[in-house]
């Protein structure tokens, strides 16, 4: 990217920033609790089921006016998703298996959030994260297969993959935001844009695995300021 539109663009964002902590009204911290649906989509495996799992973390709001808020967070839960695999015996007949393609994260977010009508708290919400993966799986089933569920030749042992977990996430988020006070409640959807299957060292080219989640948490803030000022 050309370096003059990247200065443009942390301008433009410094810019912002500049004018909304002018508009700002208020700011809550507390922490969010809630649960975490997730599933990976790849072209080397077939997705049996996905994983729900709880998240927890700390957030924050700041409220601009009587229509905006920024909501950053930190959350930490667990994702991945059962897969199908293949074994293969001596007759290199196929058996159908599953393998739990399971990771923990940590993710960082940050939302912008708009409520259209003045009298009912309920905002729209859009933003992204920014996640740090890392896994306990199991390096010892060696028999289990993916890719090719017919020949495997052409299959993949599932333990190779492992790794594909333990990187960077990052991606797009969207979801609905509702509360006042001290609660909040919010239901957002995580659409992972990273292929972490470029995670993997001298693996072949040509694949992808990605990440989404669909999450519910409700928030207690501890913390509820009318303004910057005490």
């Amino acid at each position: 990217m050309n370096v003059k539109v990247i200065l443009a663009a942390a301008f433009v964002a410094i810019l912002t920033a500049s004018f909304a902590l002018q508009a700002q009204t208020h700011y809550k911290m507390g922490v969010s609790l809630g649960s975490n649906y997730s599933s990976l989509n790849s072209d080397l495996y077939t997705t049996s089921s996905g994983r729900l799992s709880s998240a927890l973390g700390f957030s924050v709001n700041l409220g601009f006016g009587d229509r905006f808020e920024l909501a950053p967070e930190i959350m930490f839960t667990q994702k991945g998703a059962t897969i199908q695999t293949a074994t293969f015996n001596p007759e290199n007949v196929p058996t159908v298996g599953t393998y739990d393609f399971y990771y923990n994260t940590f993710e960082a977010g940050f939302f912008a959030g708009y409520q259209p009508a003045k009298n009912i708290p309920v905002r729209i919400q859009a933003g992204g994260f920014f996640g740090s993966h890392f896994h306990n799986l199991d390096r010892t089933e060696r028999n289990e297969y993916v890719g090719d569920y017919k020949n495997i030749v052409n299959a993949t042992q599932v333990t190779l993959l492992n790794e594909s977990l333990s990187g960077i996430d990052f991606g797009p988020a969207f979801g609905l935001s509702a509360g006042t006070g001290r609660f909040n409640v919010s239901a957002r959807y995580y659409l992972g844009a990273r292929n972490l299957y470029e995670n993997l060292a001298f693996a072949p080219g040509g694949h992808h695995i990605r990440t989404s989640s669909l999450r519910l948490t409700m928030s207690y803030f501890f913390k509820h300021k009318s303004s910057w000022v005490d």
